[in-house]
């Protein structure tokens, strides 16, 4: 091993982010190594989507102390009305081209097949030939389970199928880091086991991964930190193990009582 530190693929430190004048996040700080997967929980408007929507720049912090994605570091400006901008719209693309989000409600595209949908951003994105799309769509669909579904639109799918075909689209560009927000909020109960071993799949890989998530046995089992948001800041950061068997804070001790005898 070389004695080189390993540089965070993320180094966000003093997050803060507003709507209205309402401070939703209050200095949330997330660093996530190569390989690392971070699963961040919390109660409903606790802050978690926004800080993710943050990470990959869907919102605009309104400032923090350090902003580095793989690690460029991204700066912010105020437009005449008040509203954060990225500083250089050009490394804002190529960034967002490097980070994958799977949404909570899949976002597949209704008029295409499950394979244009993989084929898409290759295409677009990577400006691959749409051959190749169309390979690297066939395996990736294949090892998402869906390998019998490339025909079918969207709205012929299971909500489960449609999140793996959501999962494969953003594996497909390759991405270098990948942001879940609440990937099984939306499917039936006996829908959510099928994405969560996809997802566990992905971890086992080394792949980088930040998840915001109400599975609490799910974050125990892969993750190697968990962030527990309450009111727009980090109330404990740590271990699966710390947090979810030796938690410090008394909200942290009420919210893991409260998911588990709902789940």
């Amino acid at each position: 091993m070389s004695g080189h530190p390993v540089v965070p693929v993320m180094e966000v430190r003093d997050l803060h982010k507003s709507f209205a004048g309402n401070e939703v996040l209050r200095g949330v700080d997330v660093i996530a190594h190569p390989g690392e997967v971070i699963s961040i929980i919390g109660g409903s408007g606790s802050g978690k989507s926004t800080t993710l929507r943050c990470l990959n720049l869907l919102e605009v912090p309104n400032g923090a102390g350090v902003f580095k994605l793989l690690g460029e570091k991204v700066h912010f400006k105020s437009d005449r009305r008040g509203n954060s901008l990225v500083t250089d719209r050009r490394q804002l693309r190529r960034l967002r081209s490097r980070i994958g989000m799977v949404f909570q409600n899949f976002n597949l595209w209704p008029h295409m097949t499950l394979e244009q949908n993989v084929m898409e951003a290759q295409i677009q994105v990577l400006g691959r030939s749409k051959a190749d799309a169309r390979e690297q769509a066939r395996q990736l669909l294949d090892r998402v389970g869906l390998s019998d579904r490339l025909e079918m639109y969207p709205s012929y799918l299971s909500g489960g199928q449609q999140q793996r075909g959501a999962i494969a689209r953003v594996l497909a560009v390759d991405p270098e880091v990948m942001l879940f927000d609440e990937p099984t909020s939306a499917l039936d109960p006996e829908l959510v086991g099928e994405v969560l071993s996809v997802m566990k799949d992905l971890a086992e890989e080394g792949r980088t991964m930040v998840i915001v998530t109400h599975e609490m046995q799910f974050a125990a089992n892969v993750s190697d930190k968990v962030m527990f948001l309450n009111d727009g800041r980090v109330e404990e950061a740590g271990t699966a193990n710390e947090i979810f068997q030796a938690p410090k804070s008394e909200r942290l001790k009420q919210f893991i009582q409260s998911t588990t005898q709902n789940q």
